[in-house]
């Protein structure tokens, strides 16, 4: 799962959602040409982990009503 639409749709219905290969995917496209951190590699990470946050959480608000 890639995306903060994708977490909502799978946490509609499970207990969990796992999101370690799009963590990945994230930082490594915000390498430099050496392999190395860039100035936007937290922000990439951070911004993802935000959307899929949000999506998992208004799952869990649709679930509750």
């Amino acid at each position: 799962m890639k995306t903060g639409e994708q977490a909502r749709a799978i946490a509609e219905g499970a207990d969990g959602v796992v999101v370690g290969s799009a963590l990945v995917d994230a930082m490594f496209k915000s390498l430099d040409k050496t392999g190395k951190a860039s100035a936007g590699t937290v922000n990439a990470v951070t911004q993802l982990v935000s959307a899929l946050a949000q999506g998992v959480r208004s799952a869990r608000r649709v679930t509750a009503q």
